[in-house]
């Protein structure tokens, strides 16, 4: 059996030898042509797989090693009785990580959240929830929207408006086009410019939830306002204008830890093995994604611990600085590709071999790393 898999997922190789003739192929110019004989493809989201990727080919299992399903084409895979498989959840905690290094880095805002301001969160799905359950662990403020949601089974879920006034606020939602509540450019400039003085507007979800000229129109009326952005419209294309005005700006890597691609390919493996009437053997993974350095941590006060140790593990500040390298790139498209290709091994807070020099600061290493 062949079973094609995208180059930039890790393991894949070694994972999925096991049940067959494993090629490495280009998620993002995958075309019809390519599958040849595959009954198996495992991709990443940049990869649409539709009716154009599979029409007249024998593919019946379709794995993605990522959480969300926007890439697929489900009514489609359906009629062509195509399993399916995604991952949901695998990298949630990788995105917590994400954020709280953005707290960390972005002025006095890790301060300010331990003080009483609050976060927003939109989309209050695995991301949201496990984002949710991190914040109380330290001890900081937060509301979401989710109007998918039963208020009464979520407690902290409130309007769109009562999340628009936090400090620092989270978008979280998948990308959907149609039914009651579509995420596709949910929110406007008007509704943005609502957010607090030095307010913070961070997106790790998909980009396309907020149209790059409501962020851009956001920019010019409220030049107080600090952007975290990780999605884009149109990637790997992305607006140069918008990147520019960031505080943060980096090629959608937020969910890309060690453990969350490990996690998601073993999901998806599994799964397969299931489909195939076979059992999953354990198979060889790297040692920099699987042990972890050890990390003394220490700091003068709360704050500092929780920015010392949380920038040891994961700075997001060093994947901004590579992607202000490619901004005014002619080319920053594949660069962009690039820099997802290449990035360097990371892991989760929740999995790294970190102690509290001061016994003092112990409980606030175990609510960093409540996300086990």
């Amino acid at each position: 059996m062949k079973i094609l898999v995208d180059e930039n997922i890790p393991a894949a190789v070694a994972c999925f030898s096991q049940f067959g003739d494993v090629q490495q192929v280009s998620g993002r110019q995958l075309s019809n042509a390519d599958i040849g004989d595959a009954e198996v493809l495992i991709v990443r989201s940049v990869t649409k797989v539709n009716e154009t990727l599979l029409a007249g080919t024998g593919v019946r299992f379709v794995g993605s090693t990522t959480i969300g399903t926007d890439h697929l084409d489900l009514s489609y895979l359906a009629s062509a009785g195509v399993r399916v498989s995604n991952a949901p959840g695998s990298n949630a905690e990788s995105v917590v990580d994400y954020v709280i290094s953005a707290i960390c880095r972005i002025d006095n805002l890790l301060e300010r959240l331990l003080m009483g301001e609050s976060v927003g969160i939109v989309g209050f799905g695995n991301v949201g929830q496990r984002l949710s359950r991190r914040l109380n662990a330290l001890g900081i403020a937060w509301r979401a929207y989710d109007p998918l949601l039963d208020p009464a089974s979520f407690p902290g879920l409130t309007s769109l408006n009562g999340v628009l006034n936090s400090s620092l606020l989270c978008l979280h939602a998948p990308l959907t086009r149609d039914g009651p509540y579509p995420s596709y450019h949910m929110l406007n400039a008007d509704q943005l410019a609502a957010m607090p003085k030095d307010g913070v507007l961070l997106n790790a979800g998909r980009g396309e939830v907020i149209a790059t000229e409501a962020l851009l129109a956001l920019c010019d009326k409220r030049a107080d306002i600090s952007l975290v952005l990780d999605v884009w419209e149109d990637e790997p294309e992305f607006s140069a204008a918008l990147a520019s005005y960031c505080r943060i700006a980096t090629p959608h890597i937020a969910g890309y830890s060690a453990d969350g691609k490990l996690t998601g390919l073993k999901m998806v493996a599994a799964e397969l093995a299931d489909f195939l009437g076979l059992s999953l053997r354990p198979f060889a993974v790297s040692a920099n994604m699987s042990e972890a350095r050890p990390v003394s941590c220490d700091g003068v006060n709360v704050a500092d611990f929780i920015r010392h140790t949380v920038t040891s593990v994961y700075d997001v500040e060093s994947d901004a600085a590579r992607f202000r390298g490619i901004i005014d790139a002619v080319d920053r498209a594949q660069k962009f590709d690039l820099l997802r290709k290449n990035y360097p091994v990371r892991r989760e807070l929740a999995f790294s071999a970190l102690t509290a020099a001061n016994p003092q600061f112990s409980n606030v290493l175990s609510a960093l790393q409540s996300g086990r």
